[in-house]
Order: structure tokens, then C-alpha cells, then sequence
């Protein structure tokens, strides 16, 4: 009876911690978001950006990366396809062709399928669509399915990821165009005006000239000499998965590096600080005299960021959802790092 009233107990303390740490963690997370201004949720159903705005925007936006004090940043190209041929089938199936030049050694950072979509004669304005990579006559690879929220008032732009078939094509793999298929009863899919919106890297990328000041230990990261020694290492992060509904609305970028800090602080190697140094050399003494005068050693550095820089975000306009803005996100960005 004792065994069966502590086993019950333990329980209960177990499930309300178990409880305490997920809200600690739900707290943590409204406060970053809160920080990055993106504490109000997104009414996914009212964006509608045009073809227009993104490409102004975009390059404005990439204009100023490739402007930032940004040593060796690759930047990539906003190239826009036109669609070269149409053929609609009861409005609810699209097949749409683009021609985009051959570049084996491009790479597509990423591309979407933009195209405004009439006002809709039903009540249904909530549709699901589907994407397909035409490979042959009866031949379909499935690109994306996704939600559109249209109007019966008026017009709406979408938009719909289509990287896979456009690095296909520039690669010079056969180039029959896309499906957009409508997968309810009654959608009206015929796009008054239709493009495919791409960024990529060419053969020949173009890159800012690395700054004669870089310092000797962010050349050693980059050359790979030193990999288990403190240096920065990649990180890549896309936004659109990290469970936040609330990032919904972000543009660029959708996926970036903002690396992390990792390897080992030897003696006298890459300090942040003099107080690193002291720290070290503290370590090194009491490590070496096996000093028992404290109950825990003075801790060796570690490797950490030292500088990092802001990073530009391009979201949609929470009062204006057929506009973009941009926002700056501080400390968002490793450059280098340090025994600290």
C-alpha cells in the first residue's frame, strides 16, 4: 500500500513538472517571437502580394545585401520567367510552359510559381491546388499541394514553390512545363497574368571582394585547417519549418546560414577577451598544481560567438497585406567566433 502511495506521488510530481518545463519553454518561445516582432499571427487568407511588389522589393532587398560590409557573401540573381505557353482545360487544369536557359553549373536557391487567379463564381473561395512536373503525355511528378484562399470580389495573386522543376530545367532535364490542377469540385484556375519568380546563383557567381582586413582567425575557419579547433560552422535554417504559423509571412529569406560556434579552445588559441586569457591560464594552473582548494575547477573557454551582424527580413505588412516591408533582426547572424 506504501509502495503503490509513493509510485502515485512520483507521478504527480513527474506530469507537473513535465508540465512547468513545457510552459517555461511556450514562455520562451512567445518571447523571442515577441522580440522579432512577429508576436501577431499572419491572416494567411488576406496576403496578396503582387508580381510587381515582390520583384521591387526583392531587389531593393538583394541590392542591399550585396551593398552590406558582408565579406565573401554570395548573392544570387532575381530572374523572372515569362510564361511562353498556355493551355487551360475548364479552367481547373493550367498547363504552363517557361523557357529558362540551360546553366549546368547555376543552382536555384529557390523559386515560385506566381500567377493571379480571376474572381471566383462559386462560394467555395477556399481551394486546394496541386503543382505537377509534367514528364511525358501521362507522366506527372507532384511539385507541391496547397491551400489558396481566393475571392469572389476580385482578383487574388498565389503563390506555389516550384525549386525542384526549375533547377531540373536549367540542369538541360526536358522541359514540358508545369500542371496547376485544381483538386475540388469547381475552381476557376485560368491565371490572368502568370510568372516564375527565381533566385539563383549562376556558373560565375557574383560575390563582394573579401575585405584585406579579415582577420587570421576567421581564414582559418573558412580554409578548413583548424576543424576541431573553435571556428564557425554552418548552420542553415528555413524559417517555414521551425513551427511557428507566425513566420508565415516571411519572404526573404526563406532559408539562410547563421552558422553556430563550435571545436575546442586549446591553450593560447583565438581569445575573445584578456579575461579569456586569464581564465585560461587559470584553468591550465589549477589543472596542472591538481589543485583542491575549490570544490570545482576554474573552467577551460569555450567556444563562442564573438561577432555577429543583424539580419535583413523581408515580411508582409501586417496592416497592409498586398504590401512588403523590411525588418532587422539583431544578433541573428555569426561572422566569427572565439574562446570566451
Amino acid at each position: 500500500m506504501g509502495g503503490s502511495c509513493f509510485l502515485a506521488y512520483l507521478a504527480a510530481w513527474l506530469t507537473f513538472f513535465y508540465v512547468l518545463s513545457s510552459f517555461d519553454v511556450t514562455s520562451g518561445d512567445q518571447r523571442l517571437l515577441q522580440d522579432l516582432g512577429l508576436h501577431v499571427l499572419p491572416d494567411i487568407s488576406k496576403i496578396n502580394i503582387s508580381l510587381d511588389e515582390y520583384t521591387t522589393v526583392m531587389r531593393e532587398y538583394l541590392q542591399s545585401r550585396e551593398n552590406s560590409a558582408d565579406d565573401a557573401k554570395i548573392i544570387p540573381n532575381l530572374v523572372t520567367y515569362d510564361v511562353d505557353q498556355k493551355v487551360v482545360w475548364r479552367s481547373s487544369s493550367v498547363r504552363l510552359r517557361f523557357s529558362v536557359p540551360l546553366d549546368r553549373r547555376a543552382k536555384v536557391e529557390e523559386a515560385q510559381l506566381r500567377f493571379l487567379v480571376p474572381p471566383q463564381l462559386n462560394d467555395d473561395t477556399i481551394v486546394r491546388v496541386q503543382v505537377n512536373l509534367i514528364l511525358g503525355e501521362r507522366q506527372r511528378r507532384l511539385m507541391e499541394e496547397k491551400t489558396l484562399y481566393l475571392s469572389r470580389n476580385s482578383t487574388k495573386w498565389c503563390e506555389i514553390d516550384v525549386s525542384s522543376a526549375v533547377q531540373s530545367w536549367i540542369r538541360g532535364e526536358v522541359n514540358l512545363g508545369l500542371e496547376l490542377l485544381c483538386l475540388d469540385f469547381k475552381c476557376d484556375l485560368d491565371p490572368i497574368d502568370v510568372a516564375v519568380t527565381t533566385l539563383v546563383h549562376p556558373g560565375a557567381r557574383r560575390m563582394r571582394r573579401a575585405s584585406p582586413y579579415e582577420t587570421e582567425r576567421r581564414t582559418d575557419c573558412q580554409k578548413g585547417r583548424k576543424k576541431k579547433k573553435c571556428c564557425r560552422q554552418n548552420m542553415k535554417v528555413d524559417f517555414s519549418k521551425l513551427g511557428f504559423p507566425e513566420m508565415a509571412g516571411i519572404v526573404a529569406p526563406k532559408l539562410h546560414n547563421v552558422g553556430y560556434c563550435h571545436g575546442l579552445c586549446p591553450p593560447n588559441y583565438n581569445f575573445a577577451t584578456n579575461h579569456s586569457r586569464i581564465q585560461s591560464l587559470m584553468h591550465q594552473m589549477e589543472k596542472r598544481n591538481g589543485s583542491t582548494t575549490s570544490k570545482k575547477i576554474i573552467p577551460r573557454t569555450c567556444c563562442a560567438p564573438s561577432k555577429l551582424k543583424h539580419l535583413d527580413i523581408i515580411l508582409v505588412d501586417k496592416d497592409n497585406h498586398s504590401k512588403l516591408r523590411k525588418e532587422v533582426w539583431d544578433n541573428m547572424d555569426i561572422v566569427e567566433c572565439a574562446c570566451s
